[in-house]
């Protein structure tokens, strides 16, 4: 199994645990807080990038977009991303 099969396996509890809006850094954040090995296994993946939090992240982002039977994306709004920068995250909505 690869690093982003292995944590892409807990989005849906992870959706489910989520409010009725929530936006893609809020996602990551408690993907990463309830399964951290599977996290740290996608990051380790990526410690060749120059910045493997954004890739790992811009990844694990995408995927939610998967999940279109339980989520509706509804547009960009201002967000901090991980390390408290000012960024886009896409705002999404549970159905």
């Amino acid at each position: 199994m690869t690093a982003i099969d292995d944590i892409k396996q807990h989005y849906e509890e992870v959706i489910d645990a989520m409010p009725n809006e929530f936006n893609s850094h809020k996602f990551i954040l408690e993907l990463a807080r309830r399964h951290q090995k599977a996290y740290i296994r996608l990051l380790a993946h990526y410690t060749d990038s120059p910045s493997p939090f954004m890739v790992a992240h811009g990844q694990l982002a995408k995927l939610i977009g998967q999940f279109d039977d339980k989520v509706t994306p509804l547009d960009y709004e201002d967000s901090a991303d991980i390390f408290g920068n000012s960024n886009k995250a896409m705002l999404w909505r549970k159905k």
